[in-house]
C-alpha cells in the first residue's frame, strides 16, 4: 500500500464510485477506507435516510469517519450500535426486525433506513466460546436477519467477511451483489457483476487508499450531491 498523499482527483472528472442497490452486497477489499467510503458516499445520494451500523472490531470509529466525510453534517446520518460477543451481535441483527419501542437500535426512525452496514458480519461468531454448531447456526440465523431486514427496509445492507474460509460460505450464498476493491497501480479499481471502475491514478506505481485518499474522493465528488443536511454528529445507541 502506497503512501503517497500529495496526489488529488481531478477537478475535471468525478470519480465513479460504485453504488449500493437494495439487497444484501458483500464488499470485498483490503482498506476499511474503502467500506466507509461507500457508505458515506451512499448516504450522500440518496438522502433522506439513516445508516444503521453493527459495528465489530472498531470499524466504525468516529474520527476516521469524520476525517472521510467531505462535511461532517452527513455523521448525522449514522446511528452505531457495537457488539463484542457473538450473542450481542446476534441480538443487535435481530432487534432490525423488533417493535420500534424495544430496546437498541429504537431510537432509529424506521421509516427513514437507507442503509444497514455490518463489517466483519462472521467474525464474532468465530469466537471460541461457541461450540461449532452453535456458532455455525448464530452466523446462518443471523445473515437470514439481516436478509429480511433489507427486505422489510427496501434498502442496501453492505457487509464484509472477518475472513474468507469454509465458515463464511453461507455469506456467498445470500449475497445479491459483489463488490471488490483492488489496489493497483493506476489506482483503486472496484470490480463488480456489471461494472468496473477507476478511481484515479496516483502517480509513480504507487496506490494511496488512506484516509486523505478517501477523503479526496469524496469530496471531489460533491457536486454529485444535492443539498447538504442539516448539521450533526455521529449517533452511538446503546
Amino acid at each position: 500500500m502506497g503512501t503517497n498523499t500529495d496526489a488529488v482527483p481531478s477537478i475535471d472528472q468525478i470519480p465513479d464510485l460504485p453504488s449500493l442497490e437494495k439487497g444484501i452486497t458483500l464488499l470485498e477489499s483490503s482498506s476499511r477506507g474503502a467500506f466507509h467510503a461507500l457508505a458515506v458516499d451512499h448516504l450522500l445520494l440518496e438522502r433522506p435516510g439513516t445508516a444503521w451500523w453493527i459495528d465489530t472490531y472498531g470499524h466504525a470509529q468516529t474520527a476516521p469517519l469524520a476525517d472521510i466525510a467531505p462535511s461532517r453534517r452527513v455523521l448525522k446520518k449514522i446511528q452505531i450500535a457495537r457488539a463484542f460477543t457473538a450473542y450481542q451481535h446476534y441480538t443487535l441483527c435481530s432487534r432490525l426486525l423488533e417493535d420500534p419501542d424495544y430496546g437498541t437500535l429504537a431510537t432509529v426512525d424506521r421509516d427513514d433506513v437507507g442503509l444497514i452496514v455490518v463489517p466483519a458480519v462472521d467474525g464474532l461468531y468465530r469466537d471460541d466460546d461457541l461450540d461449532e454448531d452453535e456458532s455455525e447456526r448464530m452466523v446462518v440465523s443471523a445473515l437470514a436477519r439481516l436478509a429480511a431486514a433489507a427486505r422489510r427496509y427496501e434498502c442496501p445492507v453492505l457487509v464484509s467477511k472477518a475472513r474468507d474460509d469454509e465458515f463464511s460460505a453461507p455469506i456467498d450464498n445470500l449475497v445479491e451483489e459483489r463488490i471488490e476493491c483492488l489496489e493497483t497501480d493506476e489506482g483503486a479499481r472496484f470490480i463488480g457483476k456489471e461494472f468496473e471502475s477507476l478511481v484515479y491514478p496516483v502517480g509513480n506505481g504507487m496506490l494511496q487508499t488512506t484516509l486523505t485518499f478517501w477523503k479526496q474522493i469524496l469530496e471531489a465528488r460533491e457536486p454529485a450531491y444535492p443539498t447538504p443536511i442539516t448539521a450533526g454528529t455521529i449517533q452511538e445507541v446503546a
